[in-house]
This record gives structure tokens, sequence and C-alpha cells, in this order.
């Protein structure tokens, strides 16, 4: 059986965790980028069938991005003020393993990563998933300006947010409980619950390995909720104008409820001939609760030609 293994690479003298299937192919690349909050190894059941439908032909490469995982990376919440960090972790990541084929890959936004480290390797990416990316309109955007944010600011932002969904993404994120006895509790705290509501068990399970440490003789989430909820105040300063130019075929299914991606852009981006879109029947989770259906259309635009 195919199986997942970690892994750590260096990138600008910073230590990085990441997951890696080694497929057939030598030759064959998948590059994927999590979503906020979570891990790579939280993916692993959709790697596996996503390997399997390919019929095992392709590397996937898994990052934990900064801050999250076992990645131990510097992750100061008063230093991150745009997505700009993940983007260059995610391009330096890249460099390091490229093939003669690559394909990038990411959910939520990791999905927006997926399309930046495209657009700046567009000449060595085949093509592009980007799996229900946070993409919201432009004027919403640019209400705000939050390319100088201090950790004072950022506390004012929650009150601005009070009515968007925004606000409640970071409350949710600040208040997380982040500290266990055990993962059997973590287990037992999440199942049912919240975003893991419809979530399998090996999911779950997968995320919870991949996303704690031991410390004190207890177990710690590895994502600070200070720095989740940045990641989620900062997505709006995040520059997204080279989604428009992409110019390599890209799949974008997204939630039929709760997505995180606004039919405002879907409408921008659909006269651009190289964007396939499509409703997935779920929730913003949909890779993990529907992950034979969603492997099952990813793994058929990849074998397209």
């Amino acid at each position: 059986m195919h199986t997942a293994k970690r892994k750590e690479v260096e990138i600008s003298k910073d230590n990085f965790s990441y997951i890696h299937l080694e497929g057939k192919r030598k030759d064959k690349n998948i590059f994927f980028f999590h979503a906020t909050g979570f891990n790579a190894e939280t993916y692993i059941p959709f790697f596996l069938k996503l390997s399997e439908l390919l019929d095992n032909q392709y590397s996937i490469y898994a990052l934990d991005q900064r801050g999250h995982g076992l990645t131990k990376a510097s992750a100061v919440p008063s230093e991150l003020n745009s997505w700009k960090t993940y983007f260059l972790d995610g391009k330096n990541f890249l460099s390091q393993f490229f093939s003669s084929e690559n394909i990038v890959m990411g959910h939520s936004m990791g999905g927006v990563v997926a399309a930046k480290v495209a657009k700046d390797f567009e000449e060595k990416i085949s093509k592009s998933i980007l799996i229900d990316p946070v993409l919201q309109p432009e004027s919403l955007k640019f209400q705000i300006p939050f390319f100088n944010i201090s950790n004072k600011s950022f506390i004012s932002l929650l009150s601005v947010f009070k009515k968007n969904r925004a606000s409640e993404m970071i409350s949710n994120a600040k208040k997380r409980r982040s500290i266990f006895s055990d993962k059997d509790e973590i287990f037992n705290h999440y199942r049912g619950r919240g975003a893991f509501k419809n979530w399998p068990e090996e999911s779950l399970k997968a995320y919870i390995n991949g996303g704690v440490i031991s410390k004190n003789s207890q177990i710690n989430l590895s994502c600070n909720p200070e720095w989740e909820a940045k990641t989620f105040a900062v997505s709006y300063a995040a520059r997204t104008n080279f989604i428009k130019k992409l110019k390599i075929p890209s799949y974008v299914p997204y939630a039929s409820d709760g997505t995180t991606l606004s039919s405002e852009i879907i409408d921008v981006l659909s006269s651009n001939t190289n964007y396939i879109f499509e409703k997935i029947k779920g929730s913003h989770f949909f890779p993990m609760e529907e992950k034979d259906l969603i492997c099952g259309k990813i793994s058929n635009f990849i074998n397209a030609s």
C-alpha cells in the first residue's frame, strides 16, 4: 500500500516539515498547501485516495505551512502582515523539488498559495487545482489598510469585522482551546462538533496526529490560536490580482454550503478560459467529507489532455 512519510527541509534557514508520498514516476509531482489552522497530515486520507486513482504515478509533496503542523519556522503573530509570508514559503518549497511535470493544489488559504506559486512558476507548472480558495471581491480587500498591522490595530479589527464572516473566524480562532491531556481528549473534544461535524474519524485523527506537540506532560495544538487568528485577519490584505492572469488549466471546485469563493470572483474569472469552476455539494471541508467524490473529479482533470 502506498504510504505517506514525514520529512523535513530547510527553507531560508528555517526548518519546515512536510508529508511525502513517493510515486512510481520521478518526473511527476503534485504540490499541496493546506487550509488555515490545519496541517498537511490532515489530508493523508485524501492524498491516498487521489494517488490510488492516479495509479500512484505522481509523488505528492504537502507542506506544513509556517505556524502550522510540525514546521518549526518562526511564526510570530505580530510579524504577520499579509499572506505574502505564505506565498514566499510556498515558492521556496517548490524550488526544492521541481521535476519535469509539476501540478500545484491547495485548499482554502492553501488554494490561494497554490495559485500564487503557479503564477510565479508558470513555465514550470502544468495545472493547478484550487479547492474552495479564499477569494473575495477586490472592494473588500482595500476597505481597510491591513498592510502594516500592529497588535493594537489587530484587536481593533475585531469591531470592524463584527458583522462580517471574517470576524467569526478570527474570534473562534482566538478562543480555540489549545491544551489537552492527550490525543484521545482532543478527539473526543472535536468529534462531531464545529468544522469537524461531518468529518470521518480517519481525517480527524490525521489532523490531530499532524497538529500537536508534547509540552510539560500535556498536548498542545501546534498552530498557535493567535497565529491562526492573525492569518484570518490579514486574508483581506492578500493581493490576488495575479489570479486573473493565470495562464494554465485550473480546476476550481467550491462548496455549495459556506464557500469561501465569492460569486463576484467567479464572474470575473469566468472570462478566463483556463478556469473550470464546479460547485460541489457539501461544506468547505468536502476534501475530508467527500474525498471519494472530489478525488475522482481531480484525477479526471489531471488525466485530461
